[in-house]
């Protein structure tokens, strides 16, 4: 995939997506199509406030930050790094809260992800009345960390709007998600009628607009962040203590758990691998405090827990055992469930369940970027002390760094390898299973049984 947020005009539509005619407007016109949450309202509310402009002011759709009419990605996401960096000094929340609208910007505007469908039925015939023209493919929106249906980028191609989804009036082209299908099936949420048989009810404010000669559009952007989703806050425990560089004591806040969903801002610490990070305010000596954290992931259905001791990892473990014959939220056998020992290990596991990604799958992989390590040299072939952890993804490859002895190496591994991996996995006896512990331990288990079930 090509790096989209890079390119400097618009619209980037994928290769596979170049037969279906996608976006002709913003062709025309030079610009990107928007997918974006609705938290952003509340962000550019906070930055209106700190910008001291009123939307009064502002005129027109009252915006700073709403995502229309920009050429690219990487014009967007510019402008908002802008902000970001004008207030990270006197409005830190407000620069917290624009870094994790860049990330949702990013998760949410992948085409890959997204899907194409044709429209084949006939109420909205006329796209100078309607926005959908009868024949034309268009993009149903959605990311792979939430393949829900969000709408349709219909020919006035701004961003997603609400249209009914049943099957008479819509064909599926390209599915990755299979979102979709399941919208089409009866999953979506999203209107009952189409709006040509409202504007036909008297009195209605459809009717009022139909009289104008416009048809009102409905657009509901997805909000990435549940209040009520029952895996609970994000919590921190308030400790003194002394920098190791003056001996000064200051104030840490020492994060015990993190909702990925309700905490975005801290996810994006631990994946950067500075949550656990505590900086010294005389000094400025900077060191990373082990500390337990559960990790919870509500999208991806997944908690990480980190551990200092055997005996917490055992307690975790019970624990576990009781939350899989639970109902609820967080319950039942189908969450995904893992016990660490290490605040890279945690790092990692969160960057996997950000992206859609196995981390019994990488895993393995680790301990074939080890062997392919020793091959080349680069560690002795009796050193069994090499230590992998996955710090990122960059395009199409996972990103990987070794550490042998004090010396960091970088590795990025083209997506490929996963996918063997995870295709060998879920062909093996080792499919069903929920380990607690996915470890090296668990990987040379796991090779041994894909090499005797015949699927590696």
């Amino acid at each position: 995939m090509a790096d989209v947020f890079e390119m400097t005009t618009g619209p980037y539509i994928p290769r596979e997506h170049e037969p279906y005619n996608l976006l002709p407007g913003c062709h025309g016109d030079g610009r990107e199509v928007f997918s974006y949450p609705a938290e952003l309202d509340a962000v550019e509310q906070m930055l209106l406030d700190a910008e001291g402009v009123s939307k009064d002011e502002k005129g027109g759709r009252n915006s700073l930050i709403i995502p229309y009419g920009r050429h690219s990605y990487a014009e967007y996401l510019g402008e908002l790094r802008g902000y970001a960096d004008r207030h990270r000094a006197d409005a830190p929340d407000l620069s917290d809260a624009l870094e994790w609208l860049m990330d949702a910007i990013r998760r949410m505007n992948v085409k890959e992800d997204w899907s194409v469908v044709r429209y084949v039925g006939r109420e909205y015939d006329d796209p100078k009345a309607f926005g959908l023209t009868r024949g034309r493919c268009y993009y149903w929106p959605c990311s792979k960390e939430r393949p829900v249906y969000e709408g349709v980028i219909d020919d006035e191609e701004l961003t997603s709007y609400l249209y009914p989804c049943d099957p008479d009036s819509w064909e599926v082209v390209l599915d990755p998600t299979g979102m979709a299908a399941r919208a089409i099936a009866g999953e979506a949420d999203t209107i009952d009628g189409w709006y040509p048989e409202l504007a036909q009810q008297e009195g209605t404010i459809f009717s009022e607009f139909a009289a104008m000669g416009v048809v009102p559009k409905q657009t509901r952007q997805t909000e990435l962040i549940d209040e009520g989703d029952g895996w609970g806050e994000s919590e921190a425990d308030s400790v003194i203590i002394p920098c190791p560089g003056c001996g000064c004591e200051f104030e840490h806040r020492a994060w015990t758990k993190v909702n990925a969903r309700r905490g975005p801002e801290l996810a994006a610490r631990l994946a950067e691998g500075t949550l656990f990070e505590s900086t010294c305010p005389s000094c400025g000596y900077t060191a990373s405090l082990v500390q337990p954290c559960l990790y919870l992931d509500p999208e991806h259905q997944a908690c990480v827990y980190l551990v200092v001791s055997d005996e917490m990892a055992r307690g975790v473990a019970a624990m576990f055992d009781g939350l899989a014959e639970e109902d609820g939220p967080s319950g039942g056998p189908d969450v995904v469930r893992r016990i660490v020992f290490d605040r890279h290990d945690l790092r990692g596991r969160a960057i996997a369940l950000a992206n859609g990604i196995d981390d019994r799958a990488v895993e393995i992989l680790k301990v074939a970027l080890v062997g392919m390590a020793k091959q080349q040299g680069a560690v002795a072939m009796d050193d069994d002390t090499c230590v992998v952890n996955l710090v990122g993804t960059q395009g199409d490859d996972l990103v990987f760094e070794l550490e042998n002895g004090g010396d960091v190496m970088t590795a990025a591994m083209p997506r490929g390898g996963y996918d063997l991996y995870e295709g060998a996995i879920l062909r093996s006896s080792l499919a069903g299973e929920r380990p607690y512990f996915v470890d090296r331990a668990w990987a040379d288990h796991a090779i041994d049984v894909l090499d005797a079930e015949g699927v590696l």
